[in-house]
């Protein structure tokens, strides 16, 4: 019965999923933290940072790496920072 129990547990664990946050940054500076929904790709979140700060040339790293155009089709969830670099200020 101790068997039973630990399987009806582990069970418990793999289906609570928990939204991980993701620290922001823009041009080396926080700028807070976004929760990523599911399926959002690194595009979707880039271009909602962007927005919000009226930029409208960017590049984007996350955890470090730089993101190719290809690259920003990959959902972020798993991340832990998404940084855009501003190469133009004017909105």
């Amino acid at each position: 019965m101790a068997v039973a129990r630990k399987a009806k547990s582990a069970s418990k664990r793999t289906a609570v999923k928990v939204s991980k946050e993701v620290q922001a940054l823009l041009n080396g500076q926080p700028t807070g933290v976004v929760t990523p929904t599911a399926g959002q790709s690194i595009g979707d979140v880039a271009m909602q940072i962007a927005r919000e700060h009226q930029l409208k040339t960017y590049s984007i790293l996350v955890d470090g790496c730089k993101v190719t155009t290809e690259g920003a089709s990959k959902p972020l969830a798993g991340a832990t920072s998404i940084e855009i670099f501003a190469k133009e200020t004017r909105g």
